[in-house]
């Protein structure tokens, strides 16, 4: 009978020891899952707050270059040369110094040479700009099909530049020689809007995306076709709701605006849409949007 329950007594040691075994064995094993994955997922959320540093610059595409870097590459003399490829008349209100002009209607081969920007120039960095970004776009497009291989157009052109109020702007007309000519008929498309501002007054930067509508309408003789939008920073986006619009017909432009896209200049900013067009009077509409962001709130 004793040797029974010493029997008995030993089987249930031995039950006891491996049952605490399994046990500790398991919650080594939990605790190992839930500390790994909370390392994790801190070095995802550095990860995450590393991008979240370079994330707020202006976002800019290929083949552009934002009119930040281009001030520091004047200042730091890097011989870049800057080509305007808008209008005399347009070149004459403001253009960046020391620039040269050639309108993209007139650029090839042959007049890039005329302006000192010939063959021996193909390697040279040349930072093209227009108004909006849309013609210095062309531009890039043909000069890259004629070889050359460092050249850059500015992010939203003058508009973004004289938005931010950047240097090395100045008057006057081109002491060169070009010549540009738009025929205007009356018989044609033409844009109309119902205002070409909105000013969103004061926003805390912690809002979120901003909104607004323009009516877009066609007051002209035949269709109106619009283009692809683009506007002067990247803080800003825009959508149209058709973009063939028929005579006495009308459609919605939608623009978003964000306030915590990247650091804003302080007081009150302007930001532009840019708005092609078949309207020879207006081969390039504009809207505009105004705002002052209240920094941290």
């Amino acid at each position: 009978m004793n040797n029974s329950n010493s029997l008995r007594t030993l089987l249930i040691v031995i039950l006891v020891i491996i049952l605490g075994f399994f046990f500790v064995n398991n919650v080594m094993h939990v605790g190992f899952h839930v500390g790994h994955s909370h390392d994790e997922h801190k070095d995802g959320d550095m990860m995450d707050d590393h991008e979240d540093d370079g994330g707020h610059a202006d976002d800019v595409k290929a083949h552009e270059i934002s009119p930040g870097v281009v001030v520091d590459k004047i200042n730091e003399n890097k011989g870049v040369v800057l080509l305007d490829v808008r209008t005399p008349e347009e070149y004459a209100e403001i253009h960046l110094e020391n620039s040269l002009l050639l309108p993209v209607g007139e650029l090839s081969a042959n007049t890039l040479a005329g302006i000192g920007l010939g063959e021996d120039a193909k390697d040279k960095e040349i930072i093209i700009y227009c108004r909006s970004g849309a013609r210095s776009k062309q531009a890039y497009d043909i000069m890259d099909s004629l070889g050359y291989t460092n050249i850059k157009s500015v992010a939203g052109g003058m508009v973004h530049w004289q938005e931010d109020n950047y240097p090395f702007t100045e008057t006057g007309e081109y002491d060169g020689s070009v010549s540009s000519s738009v025929e205007v008929s009356g018989t044609g498309a033409q844009i109309a809007f119902d205002r070409t501002t909105h000013n969103f007054g004061d926003v805390p930067q912690s809002q979120g995306i901003l909104e607004t509508t323009f009516e877009v309408r066609n007051i002209g003789k035949s269709v109106l076709e619009i283009g692809e939008l683009s506007t002067s920073c990247g803080c800003t986006t825009a959508e149209i709701s058709n973009k063939s619009i028929e005579p006495n017909g009308s459609t919605t432009l939608t623009v978003y605006f964000d306030p915590d896209f990247h650091s804003e200049p302080a007081d009150e900013l302007t930001r532009t849409v840019f708005i092609p067009t078949n309207d020879q009077s207006q081969p390039e509409a504009e809207v505009k949007i105004t705002v002052d962001i209240l920094e941290g709130e």
